[in-house]
């Protein structure tokens, strides 16, 4: 696998969490500090992902950046399992 393909998945994986989330491109770019511009480039794959963008979205999203890098991901699957540990964290 090439960095290409490994890009071309990730950028499939974030589109999915955005979808799954609602979050609009705005409040992405204010809560992970990529600006805009950027963020609309790597959106409309005019441009790759750095890796250091792909974590800061995984950490704002809760959720492993190796997962966005994963083809058998799955923004369902991901998100229940982020609100599992933040449940099971509410019953200390």
């Amino acid at each position: 696998m090439n960095y290409r393909s490994l890009n071309s998945i990730a950028a499939t994986n974030i589109d999915s969490m955005r979808g799954a989330t609602h979050e609009s491109i705005e409040q992405l770019s204010a809560n992970t500090n990529i600006p805009l511009s950027t963020l609309k480039a790597r959106l409309a794959r005019r441009y790759s992902y750095t890796l250091d963008e792909i974590e800061l979205l995984a950490r704002h999203w809760g959720i492993d950046g190796a997962g966005l890098l994963s083809p058998d991901f799955s923004a369902t699957k991901a998100l229940a399992d982020r609100e599992g540990v933040r449940d099971e964290h509410d019953d200390r």
